[in-house]
């Protein structure tokens, strides 16, 4: 079980302490109890950028399923403009979730259409500075070039 602290009050180390002793599917589970309120604070510090967060998001990986890998997916691609270094880092294009095609294919699905335009730009404009970037940038461009535009009932 997680330590006993309100959620706005864990730090990536606890996380990674409990990760190493209780291993990521049981840190996953304890997380997402109760409406999910603990779980949704440590994505938004995923996505915040921080390193030790972004370690977090590395360690919990191994054991997320099909929402939780989504969801970590989510806030690693939000961290890019923030942290471009820290997120090429943690993927691994052998073990989803934090590969190449998932954190770089924009795997955003409640952004509108300018929070998008945002975030593309925010996104490759950090990127570039950032050196093995490559297949990141491509894989952010070939995902823009398949969309059919945007939907707005989507």
């Amino acid at each position: 079980m997680v330590l006993p602290v309100r959620a706005a009050d864990l730090t990536p180390q606890q996380l990674t302490q409990q990760i190493t002793a209780q291993g990521p599917e049981a840190v996953i589970a304890t997380l997402y109890a109760h409406n999910e309120h603990q779980w949704r604070r440590v994505m938004e510090e995923i996505g915040k950028g921080e390193s030790d967060w972004l370690n977090v998001a590395s360690r919990l990986a191994p054991g997320s399923d099909a929402d939780s890998a989504e969801s970590l997916a989510t806030a690693v691609a939000t961290a890019i403009p923030h942290n471009p270094a820290g997120v090429l880092a943690i993927l691994d294009d052998n073990a989803p979730p934090l590969n190449t095609r998932d954190v770089c294919g924009l795997p955003f699905y409640t952004l509108s259409e300018p929070q998008l335009d945002h975030y593309i730009v925010a996104a490759i404009r950090a990127l570039y500075k950032v050196a093995g970037s490559k297949a990141c940038i491509d894989t952010l461009v070939n995902v823009i070039g398949q969309s059919d535009g945007f939907n707005g009932d989507n």
